[in-house]
């Protein structure tokens, strides 16, 4: 073979061999794609995380969030005409017993709005087992269009949710978990309570009813 062949040859086999290497170092391998679908889910979940913390459309309010738990609606007046230092350690029951009636006001404190300007809040809650399971659920539980001119910064939505334990309930803690969107001005706010149930005797959980809208207290 003369020289300039065997040179010939030579560069062929050369660009032969750098070809596919290249090729082969353009084409992920299994372990790139594992990671690249890991980061995916990371990035998919965070961004969830973040679209359920931040309603779409709606921004923090400047108003706060307060679900309270008493044994009447005289209560809650007394709590709604309290100095607003003295609200923070009121208005909750931390234990909660069978066969008793409680209300669960949803209350919003610091509202900035004018009482003449239109209103529309709503409400929407979940009731959560000392198990993690959902007992009950509601988008929009109750709601307020016109503020108290007696009160305007601070508003008891209606209705009131009442709720009775029976025998069957599962003892422990409870959650509760609300957030209030203002429809006007495009904001939210949130909050959460637990209590205790005590004196249950059975090991499952029973689903709670929708609670109905509470009669005149007799007090």
């Amino acid at each position: 073979m003369k020289p300039t062949h065997r040179a010939g040859l030579l560069m062929l086999l050369i660009a032969s061999f750098v070809l596919p290497v290249s090729a082969q170092e353009s084409t992920p391998s299994l372990g790139d794609l594992a990671r690249q679908e890991h980061e995916r889910k990371l990035k998919q979940s965070a961004q969830t995380n973040t679209d359920a913390s931040e309603p779409a459309g709606l921004t923090e309010a400047n108003f706060k969030a307060n679900i309270l738990i008493n044994e009447s609606k005289a209560e809650t007046e007394r709590w709604v005409l309290m100095p607003e230092a003295a609200r923070a350690g009121a208005g909750r029951i931390r234990q909660v017993t069978t066969d008793k009636r409680y209300y669960m006001p949803f209350v919003v404190t610091d509202y900035p709005w004018p009482a003449t300007e239109k209103m529309s809040l709503t409400v929407r809650v979940r009731f959560i087992s000392p198990v993690g399971k959902i007992l009950f659920a509601s988008a929009k539980w109750s709601e307020t269009i016109a503020p108290d001119p007696k009160s305007p910064s601070v508003i008891v939505l209606n209705p009131v949710m009442d709720i009775t334990f029976d025998h069957n309930d599962i003892p422990g803690t409870y959650t509760v978990r609300i957030m209030i969107t203002d429809h006007v001005h495009s904001t939210y706010a949130k909050a959460e309570e637990q209590f205790q149930l005590i004196q249950g005797t059975s090991a499952e959980g029973k689903a709670v009813q929708k609670p109905a809208t509470p009669k005149p207290d007799p007090q």
